[in-house]
C-alpha cells in the first residue's frame, strides 16, 4: 500500500478530532486528554507522512510519538481517578516508561534507526491491563448499555490496538527478517488503526457534558 493511501487511512483520526474540537468547551475535563491524544495521533501522522517523504524515514518521528502518547494514556487513565488514587503504580509506571524508552532509543542508539519495539510491548500490555481494570469498574457501576458510554468506548479502543501492537512487535522481534510477514501485518493496522478511529468517534458523540455547561449557558441567555 503506498505512503499516499496509507495517510489517508490515518486520517479518518480526524473525524474524532473535529468532533472533539467542537465539544471542546462541553465535555468534562475528565476526557480532556483524550482529545489531546487525537491531536498528538492526527500530529504524528503528518510530520511522519512529511517525514518519509523528505528523508525515506519516519523512526525518529514515530520513536518520539510513541512515548508521548504513551504519557498520554497513562495522564488519561489519571484523569479518570484510577491513577490518582494510586500515585505509587503511577510513577512506577512513567519510571518504567522513560527507563525502557532511554535504554532502548537513546542508550543503544536506536532513536533514528529502529522502532521501539519493547517499550511498545511494555506500554502495550500496561494500557490493555488498565483498559480492563476500568471496564471491570465499569460493569459493576454502570447500568445504562456499554457501548453509548465514551470511557467503555475509548477503551475497547486502546484494547484493540494495544493487542494488536503486541502481536506485531512480538513478531517483529522474534523474526525480524521476515518482510512479507511484516508488510501484511502493517498493511492489515491500516485498517484496524481506520476502525479504531471510527470507534473512537462514537465515543466523542457520547462523551458527558459538563455539569455546569446547561447552567452556564442559560444563566449568559
Amino acid at each position: 500500500m503506498s505512503l499516499d493511501i496509507s495517510l489517508l487511512f490515518s486520517c479518518t483520526v480526524l473525524i474524532p478530532l473535529i468532533m472533539g474540537l467542537v465539544r471542546v468547551n462541553r465535555v468534562r475535563s475528565s476526557y480532556q486528554p483524550f482529545l489531546l491524544f487525537l491531536l498528538l495521533a492526527f500530529t504524528a501522522e503528518v510530520v511522519g507522512y512529511v517525514s518519509a517523504k523528505l528523508t525515506r524515514s519516519n523512526m525518529l518521528s514515530a520513536n518520539i510519538y510513541t512515548l508521548l502518547e504513551a504519557g498520554l494514556i497513562l495522564y488519561q487513565f489519571y484523569a479518570w481517578g484510577f491513577l490518582k488514587k494510586r500515585p505509587g503504580l503511577l510513577i512506577a509506571l512513567v519510571g518504567a516508561y522513560l527507563l525502557t524508552w532511554t535504554i532502548e532509543n537513546l542508550v543503544a542508539g536506536n532513536l533514528s534507526e529502529n522502532f521501539c519495539s519493547y517499550f511498545v510491548v511494555l506500554y502495550s500490555l500496561v494500557t490493555v491491563l488498565l483498559c480492563i481494570n476500568e471496564i471491570n469498574s465499569l460493569i459493576t457501576a454502570w447500568s445504562g448499555n456499554l457501548f453509548t458510554h465514551a470511557k467503555f468506548l475509548i477503551c475497547i479502543g486502546f484494547i484493540i490496538i494495544g493487542v494488536y501492537s503486541l502481536i506485531t512487535e512480538g513478531t517483529m522481534l522474534i523474526d525480524p527478517g521476515n518482510s512479507f510477514v511484516t508488510n501484511k501485518i502493517f498493511t492489515l493496522y491500516i485498517f484496524i488503526n481506520a476502525f479504531v478511529n471510527i470507534v473512537y468517534a462514537v465515543a466523542v458523540y457520547f462523551m458527558p457534558v459538563r455539569d455546569d455547561y446547561y447552567f452556564s449557558k442559560r444563566f449568559k441567555a
